[in-house]
């Protein structure tokens, strides 16, 4: 094998949950309880529906259950499903760097391998925590997206190494597992380009389900292609074009604890992770103007901002389906100075009237000076020019949620009973919250009893 999938294999090995930083375990609960409260705010949307009703044909007496039901499918299968849930409504936690990431896409592997072993509270936090650390160092190395590939495949990294932790993998098979994920899963960007479809949400459920597979298949001896991130024609070569910054993983190589989770960001609302600051700027703006008085809006914005979801593609001027419109800073920033505050509902309302018109007194701009502070900052500056000519502007760097403006632990107990109080009665609600505040005194099982439905 070579170098990279040496350190990721023995930073897998020689970390332990005795090495997990007190502030990286903490962190680690409060992602898993994000990820289980956006997981069932989509639970009756359609494309979870439709994945759960299809793995519901293939039960395993050994495997892992679909969250919020009693039955068991293969584990692949299980992270399938669950990571479709976390992910649906783009409302999971984020990290921005060279290549931006939902790294908590990842807790849908650990939680289905995890209940599949029989692991303990404290195995799924080691196993997520070392997920988290391999995967936002890859993004600090290397563009995807600017290459056409998706994301998801510095996530699929992350997932091999929580799963092959938990099914206690050796240094070897470790190796074997993540060249089993990186060589033959390459997911396209393709994904996230014009309309958008119900596979936005589950591109990264199945690169999570793809390093779930490999790692089954590596335990029970199954070996992958060498060298296959730095190969001829490996990760790197086909994926970076030989661009990837080898000092990201410096951490890793030194087998310091894991530490990058405080790096990343819950979400505040629903919408793509650039857009989290249009919203609260226009959250501001609403106090100070009424829509009837609006003239022209100016979003001005950085580089990734305005590629990742802003004014190149025609469809996010004109959106027809909810992955479209929560891909389009003009639909948010309108919404939310229509709305206020975005909710997942105001989804059913994608071609609300009132937004559309709003969106076509928009322009956006790509503000070089701005785009100078990404990723350190994910400014946005919004003005509202009045039909008398009056001029209101609003700045905001951070987002709610940011490491620099950081979600209080009541703000996101308060988030989750928003958001699982349709589907979870309240003894359940109580019951999840208690056991994943004090995660390590638990097992993996008994988080998912919790969440029956």
């Amino acid at each position: 094998m070579d170098r990279v999938t040496k350190i990721l294999a023995e930073y897998t090995n020689a970390i332990e949950f005795s090495k997990v930083p007190a502030e990286t375990r903490y962190e680690v609960k409060r992602r898993i309880i994000d990820s289980v409260a956006v997981a069932f705010a989509a639970y009756t949307e359609e494309p979870v529906a439709i994945a759960r009703r299809v793995a519901s044909r293939f039960l395993a007496s050994e495997g892992a259950r679909v969250m919020g039901t009693r039955y068991r499918v293969t584990p692949d299968w299980a992270t399938f499903v669950n990571g479709l849930m976390i992910r649906y409504h783009d409302y999971n936690d984020t990290y921005l760097s060279k290549e931006p990431l939902h790294p908590s896409d990842l807790i849908a592997a650990a939680v289905a391998t995890g209940e599949y072993v029989d692991a303990k509270g404290t195995d799924l936090i080691t196993a997520v925590a070392i997920g988290y650390e391999a995967s936002v160092s890859f993004c600090d190395g290397g563009t995807l997206r600017k290459r056409g590939w998706d994301h998801v495949n510095f996530l699929g990294i992350g997932s091999v190494l929580a799963a092959a932790k938990l099914l206690r993998l050796d240094v070897t098979k470790t190796q074997h597992a993540l060249a089993l994920y990186v060589v033959p899963h390459a997911a396209m960007r393709q994904t996230r380009v014009g309309e958008l479809s119900m596979w936005k949400g589950a591109a990264a459920a199945n690169a999570s389900r793809n390093a779930v597979f490999a790692a089954l298949l590596a335990r029970d001896g199954f070996t992958g292609p060498h060298k296959p991130f730095e190969g001829e024609m490996g990760f790197f070569r086909q994926l970076l074009q030989g661009n990837f910054d080898l000092s990201a993983l410096r951490s890793l190589e030194e087998l310091k604890p894991p530490r990058r989770i405080l790096d990343t960001y819950i979400k505040p609302y629903p919408v793509e992770y650039h857009a989290q600051t249009a919203v609260e700027a226009a959250l501001k703006l609403r106090e100070k103007v009424r829509l009837e008085e609006v003239e022209k809006i100016r979003i001005d914005t950085y580089e990734a901002a305005y590629t990742i979801i802003g004014p190149k593609d025609p469809e996010k001027w004109d959106p027809h389906t909810k992955e479209t419109a929560d891909h389009s800073i003009m639909w948010v920033t309108a919404a939310a100075l229509v709305w206020g505050p975005i909710k997942i509902q105001h989804y059913k309302d994608v071609r609300n009237p009132a937004v559309l018109s709003l969106m076509k007194k928009m322009e956006v701009n790509l503000d070089p000076e701005l785009d100078k502070l990404y990723p350190q900052a994910f400014p946005t500056v919004l003005t509202v020019i009045t039909k008398s000519g009056a001029k209101y502007t609003e700045r905001v760097d951070y987002a709610k949620g940011h490491p620099k403006n950081p979600m209080s632990d009541k703000e996101l107990e308060e988030k989750f009973e928003e958001l699982t109080r349709d589907v979870l009665p309240e003894e359940r609600r109580k019951e999840t919250l208690r056991i994943l505040w004090k995660l390590e005194d638990y097992d993996v099982k008994d988080v998912l009893d919790a969440l029956t439905v």
